[in-house]
């Protein structure tokens, strides 16, 4: 890992400063978090967990890594630092209550409850401890006992899950985002909680419409709902426990039908009635406001022939569904990108999509759009 000079000398003197202290008093003797301490004095209730004697975890980002909120999401860094209940929400979000996490001891990937009720992701490697949130992603430099738990060094600020449409659009999936515009789907999806939902690429969708093109097929809003709902399982489901599992049958927000999903070797897999092959993860674990996404390259389908005999189109027998034999290459405007199964995750990419109020207005514009390009 590369850490700038500064970041290097302020996990030193956080190391040599470790004793008896709280994770406050740390923090507080060192110059170099001083935003932080200033930002969470402001909160009498925050300085009682990081001064008390519950055994905690806490992220500290640097000084430096807030001047890199402001230069690279300065709508995002006004917004936090002007809204004080979003600033408690942020400042709470880089703790965890009741638990000291040690990377010596956790597993290579981790989901932690945060003080907030958002969880973060961490993820330990040789390389270090890599921290998921949304789309974005965080370093931990250092870390140092405290008297009350312990206190890492991240460089950059962790902010909570957005809602699964605005992680949509910043994720490039615009053809996901058109399809719950279409159907004026977006709220619903949005308000869902404890949930996991499959999100094809942009390529799965052009896939899709070929298919429906080829057997003349008009995708009706009835059908496409019926389609994303079958996209939305209740339950937070990660890839852990997937790999734990091996193989379930997870129930879908479709009328209660199920899906397959399955460790097929080193590859999670999802497959619907109407598949005939299953649609592989490419991205794993994305953290949202209502549950985590998956990000997959292949629509998973229901019984099509049941949904349009349910329509009023009885006689027309359907294939089932079968994706294109090519491997996935994703496409320009496909953010995820594959990466090394079981538990694949977004390049390091400086999103920050934990204040919706500063993404929700591009979901309209963008799904609104590319809504014009499709079925």
């Amino acid at each position: 890992m590369q850490f700038s000079t500064s970041l290097f000398a302020a996990a030193a003197l956080l190391v040599s400063s470790a004793s008896a202290q709280t994770a406050l008093q740390i923090a507080a003797g060192n110059k170099d978090f001083s935003t932080l301490v200033s930002l969470a004095a402001k909160y009498p209730g925050i300085v009682s967990v990081l001064n008390g004697t519950t055994p905690i975890t806490v992220f500290a980002p640097t000084n430096a890594a807030f001047t890199k909120l402001s230069t690279e999401s300065p709508a995002l860094f006004k917004t936090v630092t002007e809204d004080a209940k979003l600033l408690e929400t942020v400042l709470t979000y880089h703790v965890l209550a009741g638990t000291v996490f040690d990377p010596t001891k956790a597993a290579a990937r981790n989901f932690v409850k945060t003080a907030q009720g958002s969880t973060l992701r961490a993820d330990v490697a040789k390389e270090g401890v890599t921290l998921a949130f949304g789309l974005g992603t965080s370093k931990v430099a250092a870390s140092a006992p405290a008297s009350n738990g312990v206190v890492h060094i991240v460089d950059t600020v962790l902010t909570p899950p957005g809602s699964a449409s605005s992680t949509a659009v910043a994720a490039g999936l615009t053809s996901l985002a058109a399809a719950l515009t279409k159907v004026d789907f977006i709220s619903t999806v949005d308000g869902l909680k404890d949930v996991t939902i499959f999100a094809p690429t942009n390529k799965a969708f052009d896939d899709l419409n070929a298919f429906a093109a080829k057997n003349n097929l008009t995708i009706t809003d009835s059908i496409l709902s019926a389609v994303l709902n079958y996209h939305i399982v209740k339950g937070t489901v990660y890839s852990t426990d997937v790999v734990k599992a091996k193989a379930a049958k997870a129930t879908t927000a479709y009328n209660g039908a199920s899906v397959d999903v399955a460790l097929n070797g080193t590859d999670v897999t999802v497959k619907g009635a109407g598949n005939t092959t299953p649609a592989k993860v490419v991205v794993a674990d994305v953290l949202v406001a209502g549950g985590v996404v998956h990000v997959v390259d292949t629509v998973i389908l229901p019984d099509l022939a049941k949904i349009v005999a349910g329509s009023g189109k009885n006689g027309i027998n359907l294939p089932s569904f079968t994706a294109p034999a090519a491997p996935y290459t994703p496409k320009k405007d496909d953010k995820p990108a594959a990466s090394p199964s079981p538990a694949p995750y977004y390049k390091d990419e400086p999103i920050y999509s934990g204040a919706n109020k500063v993404v929700a207005g591009a979901v309209g514009a963008v799904a609104a759009a590319a809504a014009a390009l499709l079925f």
